[in-house]
C-alpha cells in the first residue's frame, strides 16, 4: 500500500502521546495542509504554462490499485487506492492524448537498450483487486491498452477484505510498527488490532477470483507476481523470503498458466537483499514505489513507479506523470 509504504514519514509518526506531542502532531498537520495548497498552485502553474519537455524524458510506470464504481470505496478506510471509474477513463483519456502506452516488457526493453523513452508510459496495478478485473479491463480491452496486474498469490478465493481496507483499524497506528514490528504480517496485524472477521465487504474490494485473472489473462492482461502474502520484505528470514518470491511465482503460473516475468515489491519495501532474491528467481525485472521516471540504463530489479492517488487533481497528475515533484530524482 502506497499510503504503508512510503519511506519519508511525517515525523510525529512516533512520538509518544501527550498534550506536547498532540501539538507538535497539529502543527505538523497544519504545514502538512499548507505544503498540498503550495503544492497544488505549483502543479497548476505547470500545467497551465506546459510540462517541460525535459522532464518527459524517462520511462514512466503508473501505479494503481483498485478502480471502483459510485459508492464501492465507501467501506475502505484507504479511500485513495480506491479510484472512481469516471477519474480512472479520464486519466487515461488524458494518458492516451499525450503518451505513447507500451506493455511494460516493452518499456523494459526500451530501458535497457537504451531506446527512445520521451513520452513513453506503462500501465500496472497493484493488489489485484476484484474492481480492477472488473471496471479496468474492459476499458483496456476496448481501447487496445496494455497493462500489467500484481497479483498476491495466495490471496484469490478468499471471501474477505485485505487488512488495510478494514474500516476498524485504527488510523494513529504507526506505519512503522506495522510493516517492521509486525513485518506488514496480515494474521499478526489482525491479531495486534482485533479486527472483526464477520466485516461485510463490497465485492470490488476483495480479491479476484483465479478464473477472474485467468479469463483476463487470456485477453491479453499481463500478470505479474506481488509476493505470496504481502508481507514487508526486507524484515523476513530467508526462508520466509523464499516463499513471498519464489513460490510465489510457481503459484502463479500454476493457476494462470503464464510464468510471471515481473515483481512488485510490497508495500514498495526493498533492500539490496530482497533484490538479489527477486533477481535471483528468475524475473526479468522488479518495480518499487520509489517515485520518478526511469532513465535509459536503470536498474531493471529497482525501477521507480509513480503512485497515483484517487484524490490527485488534474494538474498534480499531468505534473507526477512527467516526473515532476521536488522531492522526486529521475533513476
Amino acid at each position: 500500500m502506497a499510503w504503508l509504504g512510503q519511506a519519508r514519514r511525517s515525523g510525529c509518526d512516533d512520538l509518544p502521546s501527550g498534550p506536547r506531542t498532540e501539538l507538535v502532531r497539529a502543527r505538523v498537520g497544519a504545514g502538512s495542509r499548507a505544503i498540498r495548497m503550495l503544492g497544488s498552485l505549483l502543479y497548476l502553474g505547470l500545467d497551465v504554462l506546459g510540462i517541460p519537455r525535459a522532464a518527459r524524458r524517462g520511462g514512466t510506470i503508473l501505479c494503481y490499485h483498485n478502480v471502483v464504481g459510485d459508492g464501492e470505496a465507501a467501506q475502505s478506510t484507504t479511500a485513495d487506492l480506491h479510484m472512481p471509474l469516471a477519474r480512472f477513463e479520464m486519466q487515461l483519456g488524458w494518458l492516451i492524448r499525450h503518451y505513447e502506452i507500451v506493455p511494460l516488457h516493452e518499456l523494459v526493453e526500451r530501458i535497457e537498450r537504451g531506446k527512445q523513452l520521451l513520452r513513453v508510459a506503462a500501465l500496472t496495478f497493484d493488489d489485484g483487486y476484484a474492481g480492477t478485473f472488473k471496471h479496468v479491463v474492459p476499458v483496456l480491452a476496448r481501447l487496445g491498452i496494455p497493462a500489467t496486474i500484481f497479483v498476491i498469490a495466495e490471496a484469490p478465493g478468499r471471501s474477505d477484505a485485505f487488512w488495510w481496507d478494514h474500516p476498524d483499524l485504527p488510523g494513529s497506528i504507526a506505519r512503522r510498527y506495522l510493516l517492521e514490528e509486525l513485518r506488514g504480517d496480515e494474521h499478526a496485524i489482525r491479531g495486534a488490532t482485533r479486527l472483526r472477521s464477520d466485516w461485510a465487504v463490497s465485492e470490488c474490494l476483495r480479491p479476484a477470483d483465479w478464473h477472474v485473472i485467468v479469463a483476463a489473462a487470456r485477453h491479453g492482461v499481463d500478470i505479474g507476481v506481488h509476493s505470496a502474502t504481502h508481507r514487508s520484505l526486507p524484515w523476513l528470514t530467508n526462508g520466509q523470503l523464499q516463499r513471498e518470491v519464489v513460490t510465489s511465482r510457481h503459484v502463479v503460473q500454476r493457476e494462470s498458466g503464464v510464468m510471471p516475468d515481473f515483481f512488485a515489491y510490497p508495500y514498495g519495501l526493498w533492500d539490496e537483499r530482497v533484490r538479489a532474491a527477486v533477481r535471483a528467481a528468475g524475473y526479468r525485472a522488479a518495480v518499487t514505489l520509489d517515485p520518478g521516471l526511469n532513465r535509459a540504463g536503470a536498474d531493471p530489479w529497482a525501477l521507480r513507479r509513480i503512485n497515483i492517488p484517487a484524490s490527485i487533481s488534474d494538474a498534480a497528475f499531468h505534473a507526477y506523470t512527467a516526473g515532476l515533484n521536488p522531492r522526486w530524482a529521475l533513476g
